[in-house]
């Protein structure tokens, strides 16, 4: 057993001689790394995937986000209602899937979301706008207009408010994706 040891110990010293002295004149190994991808696929790997969720904004605790007539503004309340499908939100990729750009639409009422000229986030018929979602740690999220200081706000003041475009500022901009389970 200690002829093997010696043996093992003796090839790692020669092989530790073997190696070229380190000097600051010898120059720096670099190796490139290709990891395959496939084209018009690529997201970050905090991307939000795909599919239904219900909605809920941080300062608002476990009151999901809501609409339920097309064309008014989508907001969140402080009460106990379920709000069934006008609660649920289909998330879709839309422009370039890297730049983490989603249309949102409510399942209920199967309209998008978007901007309104008063800075409201309201439904609409068809797809509605392009958001960027982005990764605020802690599995949460901020929705904002792509390449703009504006995100999804809502009053922590009231008992509910609805949603609207403001700068970054903490937990009234902070939502997170609950996946809808069948």
């Amino acid at each position: 057993m200690f002829s093997k040891v010696l043996a093992f110990g003796l090839g790692a010293l020669a092989l530790v001689r073997a190696a070229p002295a380190f000097s600051f004149q010898t120059p720096m190994l670099s190796c490139d790394i290709n990891l395959p991808t496939t084209v018009g696929t690529a997201q970050s790997f905090d991307a939000l995937e795909p599919g239904t969720y219900s909605i809920y904004n941080e300062a608002f605790g476990q009151n999901q986000l809501r609409s339920y007539r097309t064309g008014d503004a989508i907001y969140v309340s402080r009460t106990l209602e379920f709000p069934g499908p006008f609660g649920m939100w289909r998330v879709e990729t839309s422009g370039n899937p890297a730049a983490n750009e989603y249309t949102i639409t409510n399942v209920g009422l199967n309209a998008g979301t978007s901007a309104t000229f008063a800075g409201e986030i309201a439904t609409q018929p068809g797809k509605g706008n392009s958001f960027a979602i982005e990764p605020a740690g802690e599995g949460l999220y901020v929705i904002k207009v792509p390449n703009e200081d504006k995100v999804w706000t809502v009053d922590t003041q009231t008992a509910r408010s609805s949603v609207y475009l403001k700068g970054q500022d903490g937990v009234a901009t902070a939502w997170k994706f609950v996946p809808f389970q069948v």
